[in-house]
């Protein structure tokens, strides 16, 4: 005799199913709609499922003896802070980090207990429709058989392509897989050469009960956490030491502990032989806010300064994007050479003649409105893209590059919602 067994869920299945509870628990009295939808062809009355909006999801759905109604999920999103603070919590997650150093999702991210105590699922779901428009009752709109049918129709997305859920809720695999490797120059080794160990206490060791890391996510998480191989003519003649710095003891404050932590990397970067820039007060700042440690101060930091914490993120973005000169450019209008801005704008015009909206300079400023893009030339020669962030504000993009069409176009691939208006 045999026994059937079920097959073990996939992370795509978790995903989905972690959505469906989280939209059953949300539908209150009407979540039997969940139930008379659920053997529907759904992708058959749904539109082009658009997610990539931030904290929505929307289609345009038909049912069966309905008419078609415009239709949107919101799941709210979580701020640069959060995925911060999610990505330092999962570095202590082996398998997690190593899945996600690959570009897969892992069933980690589902527990809040390794992101931080962020949940990457939201705990309700809002619904609207054309159809079934918010009433007193339900000001975030009620479930209905269009929303039902968008819901089973993005759990079939999740389960496919889990990582869309973490793009809708604010930041992609790539980007995550970023943030996780800016938490691990914290914690990293000095530099190793070729065919050295893995850094201890960064991966757990094969066949434990703790669990295994594949090969290729060990591969993946190497070249995230070792150094680049040091010559022999250019090793410097102190060989930093090899350990982490303490916990702290009880009563330390964090502020206090993430200043020990800095001044530590500081100095082994020092006897690496790293060339270690000199920063102004207002860069430092931004550079240890980018840190994990750093993140959660945004707040009490961008008091200090005297600025909003919307324009200290700013800055935290270009610190990421482009180092301290990303900063430089974000912060204040630099001087410019005419003829190099001119060239730019020229280089530009010449690559994409039929581009939206025509172009205009104002010192290290290239700047098209209509497009919502604008580079800006720093003392290094770089040009730094930026785009009309939700609320309207050049934000700092990816991409900052030494050819001005290279940039234009970084600026141009980020689909930003949100006013197209000229800013200073």
């Amino acid at each position: 005799m045999t026994t059937d067994t079920m097959p073990p869920a996939t992370t795509g299945d978790l995903f989905a199913d972690a959505l469906m509870q989280a939209v059953t628990a949300s539908a209150g009295r009407h979540h039997g709609l969940l139930d008379a939808t659920r053997t529907l062809p759904h992708t058959a009355y749904t539109g082009q499922l658009n997610t990539t909006v931030t904290a929505r999801v929307r289609a345009t759905i038909s049912v069966p003896d309905s008419t078609r109604a415009r239709t949107s999920l919101y799941l709210g999103f979580l701020t640069e802070e959060q995925w911060d603070q999610a990505a330092a919590g999962l570095t202590a997650r082996h398998e997690a980090l190593g899945a996600l150093m690959s570009g897969r999702v892992h069933p980690d991210l589902l527990d809040p207990a390794h992101t931080a105590g962020h949940a990457l699922v939201p705990a309700a779901v809002g619904f609207e429709c054309t159809s079934h428009p918010p009433t007193a009752g339900h000001p975030e709109g009620r479930l209905c058989e269009h929303a039902a049918v968008l819901a089973h129709a993005l759990a079939g997305r999740f389960r496919t392509q889990p990582s869309a859920l973490l793009a809708i809720r604010g930041c992609s695999l790539g980007r995550l897989a970023a943030k996780l490797r800016t938490a691990l120059t914290y914690i990293r080794r000095p530099a190793a050469g070729i065919g050295a160990p893995l850094p201890s206490g960064v991966l757990p060791p094969t066949g434990t009960d703790s669990g295994s890391v594949r090969a290729d996510d060990a591969y993946s998480l190497w070249q995230a956490t070792a150094d680049q191989p040091v010559s022999a003519a250019a090793a410097p003649a102190v060989s930093a030491p090899g350990y982490r710095l303490p916990e702290p003891p009880p009563g330390v404050s964090p502020g206090i502990a993430g200043m020990v932590a800095a001044a530590a990397q500081h100095a082994q970067d020092v006897l690496r032989g790293a060339a270690v820039e000199e920063l102004d007060v207002l860069t430092d700042a931004v550079r240890h806010l980018a840190t994990p440690a750093g993140a959660p101060l945004l707040g009490a930091v961008a008091a200090r300064l005297g600025q909003h914490p919307a324009e200290v993120r700013s800055l935290v973005l270009a610190y990421r994007h482009g180092g301290p000169v990303g900063v430089r450019v974000t912060a204040e209008p630099l001087p410019a050479d005419d003829e190099t801005v001119e060239r730019g704008m020229a280089a530009i015009i010449t690559a994409q003649p039929t581009a939206r909206g025509s172009l205009h300079a104002s010192g290290n400023r290239i700047t098209n409105d209509d497009a919502g893009v604008q580079l800006r030339l720093g003392p290094d020669g770089r040009w730094f893209p930026f785009a009309v962030g939700l609320t309207g504000g050049w934000q700092p993009v990816p991409g900052p590059s030494h050819d001005p069409v290279a940039a234009y176009r970084s600026g141009r691939t980020v689909r930003r919602s949100g006013p197209r208006r000229s800013q200073p």
